[in-house]
């Protein structure tokens, strides 16, 4: 537990204090004598047996979720019963899923309407965040400074996850199109390079993704922005539900992303999620394809199992993962917009996979949220705004199939890279 206490106390401080004793999480009679700051727990060793109580005390307009708003301020110390530090634990550690472990939709995953967090109204609040900045606040009373207050994005993850990279990835999908084709009285000389020819298919948006993202790349600090692709591997010859990894189709698409300097990462299938044992070979299969260690993870679905994939990542070697965020709702699922170690809520230990929180996925707008463009638009402003204010990470989730110009959501990413531009060179 020791270990986790000074993590979570260095990681809202953005420093190492907690190897200097300033700051103590337990009784006041505890707390040696260059103590300053006394965090009183709300829980024995973090045995959290309930969800916080609501509406939540709150202190400069932040929530607390256990612990309430009390400060004194005696002898020189400053004593907090706001237990931000379980609270942040709450959040990091996902434990309110294991206590609603019940909850979930038809592809297993929790969901925002399920979530204490969004329920009162502050999903879209880093929370754990908010607590750092109290922290720092008291440290700074304390006398303590050495940490920076820097806005601005510490880095941008523009992310796509393949589904489905082509149209017609099996002959029988061409054969569809050329009935439909005749049924309609279309040319249907030229309908057979569907299938062999990707730039004749309309999922084929490769291209012009990549051009978005590097003339943003462009304009922003090279090391800031990078792209990621993540592709699902458990398909087969005799599996058609998902595309063939070892199809040449693929292959010209892999070799195609990583020349135009995109990084790769494992797509974990739906049946990976619900079954992590299958995560190292699936991860395994990519490596073999690419030549490549994969490093990258996201989940098909969002589907998170919380925490017992992280084991079997961890096997595979995977070292960052992109999933958390909810389906049905834009926002801080985790609490942060910045990258951390994952806490185990059930053993309470760090592990060694860092969890890259994703703020904004496309279809969460229209498809779960139902909002029109202008609305879409402002929701995600209000995001991006929440992570320049804290320095976070940014990470977006379009898919290839949403830039087929049937819907708002290529010109709602185009106008979203032009808005963190705009804030990007404001504030130069």
């Amino acid at each position: 537990m020791e270990s986790i206490i000074s993590y979570i106390i260095d990681f809202l401080s953005r420093s190492s204090v907690s190897k200097l004793g300033i700051v103590h999480y337990g009784l006041p009679e505890n707390a040696c004598d260059k103590t300053k700051i006394i965090i009183i727990p709300a829980f024995n060793n973090f045995e959290i047996i309930t969800l916080p109580e609501t509406p939540f005390d709150k202190i400069l307009e932040t929530p607390i979720l256990f612990g309430n708003s009390r400060i004194e301020r005696i002898n020189g110390k400053i004593i907090v019963y706001a237990d931000i530090i379980v609270s942040s634990f709450f959040l990091l550690s996902r434990y309110e899923e294991i206590l609603k472990s019940e909850c979930r939709d038809k592809y297993g995953r929790f969901l925002s309407k399920d979530s204490v967090i969004f329920q009162q109204g502050y999903g879209n609040r880093p929370l754990a965040d908010e607590y750092g900045v109290l922290l720092r606040t008291w440290l700074k009373e304390a006398g303590f400074n050495d940490f920076e207050e820097n806005k601005g994005f510490s880095k941008i993850f523009l992310t796509h996850d393949v589904d489905a990279p082509f149209h017609f990835l099996h002959f029988k999908s061409v054969l569809k199109q050329i009935i439909i084709n005749i049924l309609n009285k279309n040319i249907i000389n030229s309908t057979i390079k569907l299938y062999y020819d990707i730039n004749f298919d309309d999922y084929y948006t490769f291209p012009k993704i990549i051009k978005y993202d590097n003339d943003f790349k462009r304009t922003l600090a090279e090391e800031t922005v990078q792209s990621i692709y993540f592709f699902l591997t458990a398909g087969s010859l005799l599996n058609l539900k998902y595309y063939n990894i070892d199809s040449k189709k693929i292959k010209l698409l892999l070799n195609y992303l990583i020349k135009n300097n995109s990084k790769l990462g494992l797509h974990i299938s739906r049946e990976a999620g619900l079954n992590p044992k299958k995560i190292k070979r699936e991860a395994y299969k990519l490596k073999m394809k690419i030549k490549q260690d994969i490093l990258y993870s996201r989940h098909h679905y969002l589907l998170w199992k919380e925490p017992e994939d992280i084991e079997y990542m961890q096997q595979a070697k995977i070292t960052d993962d992109f999933t958390l965020t909810y389906a049905d709702c834009i926002g801080f699922r985790v609490g942060t917009c910045r990258p951390y170690r994952f806490i185990n809520p059930i053993t309470k230990e760090l592990t060694d996979v860092i969890i890259h929180p994703l703020e904004i996925m496309e279809c969460t707008c229209d498809r779960y949220m139902a909002l029109d463009y202008e609305n879409a638009f402002s929701h995600c402003k209000n995001i991006i705004d929440q992570v320049y204010k804290h320095n976070g990470e940014l990470v977006l989730l379009w898919h290839n199939t949403e830039f087929l110009g049937n819907n708002y959501q290529e010109i709602l990413y185009i106008n979203i890279l032009e808005y963190i531009k705009s804030l990007t060179l404001c504030a130069l």
